[in-house]
């Protein structure tokens, strides 16, 4: 069902991109020029480094000899004809099924190209137009490229090392990095090792069999490799054999003794100009009854709370889970939810994950400040019917999450706290990211090079929707702010509107907003406070 909804929801983005590219004017190229709008969906401008495929087509009669030794790579354009930074990764011939009304399918011949380029900044919730070609022989360009002989730089120092205008990653031998913060010093050991654990719990409670094994991959040696190094984008990559039990033995509350591995494959990727680094995790689950969490040694002994995006706000909780009396815990109220990012800070230095699917972690207290982000828990299916009675259905595996798993998380250090750094925003960034469209020229009625269809001018207010009205023909747009202090903003569209009114959370009408140039008005929000708009366009 959640598949069916991801299905839904990028068809109906589709529509909603192909029609935004119908209405912008691209009159100004050339019926040939192949162009790359770059979108934007969050009402903040933003700076981006991006991958995209372009279908660059071939014209009829052309072949290429395999003994051609051309230079061949692609460059990207702004739509003012300035390069941008472009890092070519190769190409593949492709033919595609063109179809038209009344007549068969029709072969489309190209070359398509995988690019990394620097988008610049992108206007806030709107789009910016790119121009692809083919890079021309003897011909370069004053920014930071690679082609199929040649390049400016890489971000690959070492077979081991990665490294930026702002951060320095180390690969160690068993799959672990070390991260190092230019601006502040400081540095990160051991991150992101593995730590499986036996799980005879069911959906609604986490039980440790009474003779558990808690297994690391600190002692694992990992197969370590590069991808796609060059000045823009690169990429070090690790693989481990994890040998932990096929299966739990819950009549003797002990972990199996049949062994196999669980192949976990990490890829740690920079960006030129960022201030984080990605991580891509990749594995199988063939094993049952278990508990998998990736480690980050923080080293943050001072901090006293952890930080979490929650609902309309920031969650400040304390590390140490208190228990029933003042010199004892509650080890099992250690593990949270988090929505989207999650900060550790000592006020000097802070550590921050930003996550598109992971809602669970635990801040460990003890000195290194341990955080632990939980990946997968595999457990039997015990139904609960009625006065917490239940049956277990041996036969079904769905609770087991026996199945492909491709996760992604990134890690920011800053310095000061959650606030300072803007967490949130680059949360927000990481799980909404700006989507490059190929299309051609043609007429259009919005600008030609960019626009910003709607912006928030200050980035400590979050944006959480932008609908249509429940049962009005109308627009709904909310925001909140999450943090201490209280925040002014603005709105701006690029669409005059006709009216406006602040309503509650049910879409009620509270008071008319008065519209300056009927395109943007000013606001206050104090601390945890929530406003709706509703809009009438003109």
């Amino acid at each position: 069902r959640l598949q069916q909804v991801i299905d839904l929801s990028q068809s109906l983005g589709n529509r909603a991109m192909q029609e935004l590219i119908r209405r912008i004017n691209l009159d100004g190229f050339s019926e040939n020029d192949v162009l790359v709008v770059v979108f934007n969906p969050l009402p903040y401008p933003r700076r981006e480094i991006l991958e995209a495929w372009v279908n660059m087509p071939i014209p009829a009669g052309q072949t290429e000899a395999f003994w051609t030794m051309d230079v061949q790579g692609l460059q990207m354009f702004d739509a003012q004809g300035r390069p941008v930074s472009t890092q070519w990764q190769g190409c593949s011939h492709e033919t595609y099924c063109v179809a038209e009304v009344h007549t068969r399918a029709f072969p489309f011949p190209c070359k398509r190209h995988r690019v990394f380029f620097d988008a610049g900044e992108i206007p806030a919730g709107g789009y910016k137009v790119f121009r692809a070609a083919p890079l021309q022989k003897d011909t370069y360009y004053p920014v930071q490229w690679t082609n199929s002989n040649a390049a400016t730089g890489t971000l690959l120092k070492t077979p081991t090392m990665l490294e930026n205008e702002y951060l320095q990653i180390s690969m160690n031998p068993n799959g672990t990095f070390d991260l190092t913060d230019k601006e502040s010093g400081q540095t990160y050991t051991n991150l992101n090792y593995y730590e499986d654990r036996g799980e005879h719990g069911d959906y609604w409670i986490n039980r440790k069999p009474m003779f558990d094994q808690a297994i690391t991959s600190l002692g694992c040696s990992a197969r370590i490799w590069s991808e796609e190094a060059g000045p823009l984008q690169a990429t070090l990559v690790s693989e481990i054999r994890l040998p932990i039990p096929s299966k739990g033995n819950r009549a003797e509350q002990r972990r199996g003794d049949h062994f196999t591995d669980l192949v976990i494959r990490t890829a740690v990727t920079l960006q030129a100009g960022s201030r984080q680094v990605d991580v891509k995790v990749d594995f199988e689950n063939r094993q049952e009854d278990h508990f998998l969490r990736a480690i980050f040694p923080t080293s943050l002994k001072d901090a006293s709370h952890a930080d979490a995006g929650g609902h309309f706000l920031v969650d400040h909780r304390p590390i140490r889970p208190q228990g029933p009396t003042a010199d004892s815990v509650w080890p099992d109220m250690a593990t949270l939810p988090l929505n989207h990012f999650l900060d550790v800070s000592d006020g000097q230095n802070g550590l921050a994950f930003l996550t598109d699917s992971l809602t669970e972690y635990e801040v460990m207290d003890n000195e290194q400040r341990t955080v632990a982000l939980s990946l997968l828990r595999a457990t039997h299916d015990w139904i609960c019917t009625e006065m917490r009675c239940g049956s277990w259905f041996p036969s079904q595996k769905g609770g087991q999450c026996l199945r492909p798993y491709s996760l992604r998380y990134a890690l920011r250090p800053h310095t000061g706290n959650w606030q300072a750094a803007e967490i949130p925003l680059a949360a927000e960034f990481f799980n909404v990211p700006a989507i490059p469209v190929q299309t051609r020229t043609h007429k259009g009625s919005l600008p030609a090079r960019q626009a910003s269809l709607f912006e928030i001018d200050n980035p400590h207010l979050r944006f959480s929707t932008l609908k249509k009205a429940q049962d009005r023909d109308s627009y709904i747009i909310r925001l909140y702010n999450p943090t201490p202090d209280q925040q002014k903003g603005r709105i701006t569209f690029h669409h005059p509107l006709t009216a406006a009114w602040q309503t509650n959370l049910n879409e009620q009408r509270q008071k008319e907003i008065k519209l300056k140039q009927g395109r943007s008005w000013s606001f206050q929000l104090k601390t945890a406070e929530i406003i709706t708009i509703e809009l009438i366009s003109g």
